[in-house]
């Protein structure tokens, strides 16, 4: 063999030898990246799956084997989540079956489970349901899908379950506040249509927008949507919308804003009074609405005119009276006074015309030394300023004048502020004054006499008795104090004729023979004898008398 064969053998070995390294080099390299990627895809479906399982839904899947290839896989796998053995408390863990599933709900609720199941593994319908689990009464959100690869290779079917149970308990309170809701707005609409008189709101536009019945039955149209839709105003027959420019005047001033009109309705006048009232629109600042409503005031304008005729009447009267009236309006300034008023307190008229006020009354008085002395006339004049605040019904008392006068005051309410009316009764006190010492000086009589005395008047009712009386017949004193009749009279002497059988025509024979004046007599059970003698005036009073009869012993007292 030559030297040059030897070496093209030499050769050929070492590149054969260099291609067999570049040949394992280069499977090497391939191996290692197909490594890499199946590393990878390990990793990435391992991030899949950790990123199922820590969704906030529990689920179970159906993997099917790929139809593209031969799969070693020949049956369909079924995966639980660690979420939703947890969440339906599954004994078997991530192990579970899709029957250990449903049988974790109500018997109802399992089979419409299944069949949802049924349909979507065999046609791909997918679901959504809410299920109730069984004992414990939580409520979970079904839903299925299927899961497929661009080219509809079939991947797998998923059933995803959440428990929504607070959930479903807060769209319950929501769904209860809705109905309360609801209904107080009912109550509320029941409320505003209830009014007899018109109401309406208006948004910042000064839009009607809402309204009640009785404001549809004054704009004549079919019903609240009508009105709000055509923002029919309520007019006053000549064209004008009052209401509107009342509105408008109250979103400009924020003040309610008052207006009246008049208006013929079928032949009749008609007295209206506006009322717009402002407010914020969502409790925003610059955007202002109103509320408005529209009062019926005929019946009040009427009673206003009779009401001023009447009291044009009443102050005619008051003039012609000979009692001194005055009235003070709530500012306590003068709103009326008689003749008799002014002589009473000796004022000046021009005075009076001033309409002063009741405190300047006060002071023109005591500076003409008619006022009865008082040590502080301040605290004075505050006290009987304070009738303006406090007075709720009449207050009558005595004026005891520094000229000597008594005069008899009545305080009232009246219509325009407080009513005045003085009365002079110098010489009525005086004349009860000799009263009274005539009859105490009547009684004085009597109570020396020595018989017994009762005195009736013409009403049958005790006027007088004298201490005989009272010391014959022993009759509490305070049984005598309320006048009582003739007949209780007789009562409280019944304890002395115990021995009369029949008292009510023994009692009655003795007040027909006083009631005609006849005389008679009496015996008591302690033997002792009393003549009566009644006498009748003729103004049908009665005096008795009663005697102890000659040759009895006195009763002792």
């Amino acid at each position: 063999m030559s030297d040059e064969l030897l070496r093209n053998m030499v050769l050929l070995s070492v590149v054969i030898e260099l291609i067999m390294i570049g040949v394992i080099i280069y499977f090497q390299i391939k191996v290692y990246k197909l490594k890499c990627k199946i590393y990878f895809i390990k990793r990435d479906r391992e991030r899949c799956n950790e990123l199922l399982f820590t969704a906030k839904d529990g689920y179970i899947c159906f993997v099917y084997p790929d139809q593209k290839v031969k799969d070693p896989q020949k049956t369909t796998l079924e995966k639980c989540s660690r979420r939703l053995a947890v969440m339906l408390g599954l004994k078997n863990g991530t192990a579970s079956s899709f029957e250990d599933i449903a049988d974790s709900f109500y018997k109802e609720d399992a089979r419409i489970l299944k069949k949802y199941v049924a349909m979507l593994k065999q046609e791909g319908h997918a679901f959504e349901d809410v299920l109730t689990l069984k004992g414990r009464h939580r409520h979970v959100c079904v839903y299925g899908s299927r899961v497929q690869s661009r080219d509809n290779n079939l991947y797998c079917d998923i059933v995803w379950f959440r428990d929504i149970s607070d959930e479903a308990q807060r769209m319950a309170d929501l769904e209860n506040d809705k109905e309360a809701v609801l209904s107080s707005l009912k109550q509320f609409e029941n409320m505003v249509d209830g009014l007899n008189y018109p109401l309406w709101l208006r948004d910042e536009n000064l839009n009607i927008i809402a309204v009640n019945k009785k404001y549809v039955e004054y704009s004549g149209l079919a019903g609240k949507n009508e009105v709000v839709a055509q923002n029919a105003e309520l007019g006053n027959g000549k064209g004008e919308n009052v209401a509107r420019e009342a509105a408008k005047e109250a979103q400009k001033t924020k003040k309610m804003q008052k207006t009246a009109y008049s208006t013929v309705h079928n032949g009749k006048i008609y007295n209206f009074e506006v009322q717009e009232n402002p407010y914020f629109v969502g409790d925003i600042l610059d955007k202002i609405g109103t509320v408005g409503y529209l009062n019926d005031i005929t019946e009040l304008e009427k009673a206003k005119r009779n009401f001023k005729i009447n009291q044009n009447n009443h102050l005619d009267i008051l003039s012609a009276l000979g009692t001194a009236i005055a009235i003070y309006d709530n500012k306590t300034k003068l709103f009326f006074f008689n003749a008799s008023f002014k002589n009473l307190w000796n004022l000046d008229a021009a005075f009076l015309e001033t309409a002063p006020t009741y405190l300047q009354f006060l002071e023109t008085v005591r500076d003409n030394k008619m006022l009865p002395p008082v040590p502080d006339f301040k605290l004075y004049k505050d006290d009987e300023q304070s009738v303006f605040d406090n007075l709720l019904e009449p207050k009558e008392d005595l004026l005891h004048l520094s000229d000597g006068r008594t005069v008899r005051r009545l305080r009232a309410p009246h219509p325009n502020g407080v009513i005045f009316a003085y009365e002079d009764v110098s010489d009525r006190l005086a004349t009860m004054r000799r009263l009274n010492e005539l009859t105490a000086m009547q009684q004085n009589i009597l109570d020396n006499l020595t018989d017994s005395v009762v005195i009736f008047g013409a009403n049958r009712r005790l006027k007088f008795y004298n201490k005989a009386y009272m010391k014959l017949w022993v009759v509490d004193v305070h049984k005598m104090q309320d006048e009582p009749k003739l007949e209780q009279i007789m009562e409280y002497q019944k304890l002395f004729f115990s021995n009369i059988d029949d008292w009510a025509t023994f009692k009655e024979s003795m007040s027909n023979n006083i009631t005609n004046g006849r005389k008679f007599s009496l015996s008591r059970d302690d033997d002792v004898k009393i003549e009566v003698s009644p006498q009748v005036f003729y103004d049908g009073s009665i005096m008795i008398t009663y005697s102890i009869a000659p040759h009895q012993p006195k009763k002792k007292g």
